[in-house]
């Protein structure tokens, strides 16, 4: 009977999810539960994933627990393991959904590289200093990557890393080989380039003097002008 009343109690301050029903054909989530919304269900997850990262940001990986990130979330700890099973699980999940969102917008903008290199190079910066920018995202990027992982979910992520740097190379290996940004070695250049726009998140302040859209242009600019070939257009 206590299990059957926590069943209706879940379903009914959730109602994307309810208990699962025998024989009845549904998407099923970790712990047991049938979701009946899955577009709803999809934004609660997305909500946990920020709540969390904000987290992780402000306490640090280890010191933060489920009870904090449940408080940060606005959502009972109950609730946030019917999502996840460990504190592990949600930081892998913010690391992989922040890099392969990433990923997709580098992906639509790479193709800009064969005629227009440094145009391709100023959306690729522009997007990562306006997601350090954004209120939902600025915490995701910056989340070192604890000793503490499994082998396995390090890799997925480093995995996920690796190809978003080197489709980033491969734009400004193009700007090297057009002749428009300096040479270099393109892999080294990235590293550099990203980096320096990871460092907005250091000094950016919400409500400070400099909007953010001021600020994702100037830095934009200073990034692409560091590797912009003397003479070239700019």
């Amino acid at each position: 009977m206590a299990v059957k009343r926590s069943s209706e109690t879940m379903a009914a301050r959730h109602p994307e999810v309810q208990s699962a029903t025998p024989g009845r054909s549904s998407t099923v989530g970790i712990r047991g539960y049938r979701i009946r919304d899955l577009a709803k269900a999809k934004e609660r997850r997305r909500e946990i994933l920020t709540g969390a990262a904000r987290a992780f940001a402000h306490g640090g990986y280890d010191a933060t627990n489920m009870d904090q990130i449940a408080r940060e979330c606005g959502l009972a700890k109950g609730h946030i393991y019917h999502y996840f099973r460990s504190k592990e699980e949600i930081f892998t999940e913010i690391r992989v959904d922040a890099v392969s969102r990433a990923l997709e917008l580098l992906t639509a903008v790479a193709p800009l590289a064969a005629d227009d290199p440094e145009l391709a190079l100023r959306k690729a910066i522009s997007g990562v200093v306006a997601r350090i920018c954004d209120r939902e995202e600025r915490y995701e990027p910056l989340l070192p990557d604890p000793v503490s992982l499994s082998p396995e979910n390090r890799k997925r992520i480093r995995t996920l890393g690796r190809r978003y740097e080197r489709l980033f190379a491969e734009i400004v290996r193009s700007g090297i080989d057009q002749n428009i940004f300096v040479p270099g070695d393109a892999k080294l250049m990235t590293f550099i380039i990203l980096r320096a726009a990871f460092t907005v998140a250091n000094w950016y302040r919400e409500g400070g003097k400099w909007k953010p859209s001021w600020i994702v242009e100037q830095v934009t600019e200073q990034l692409l002008r560091s590797v912009r070939q003397p003479g070239a257009r700019p």
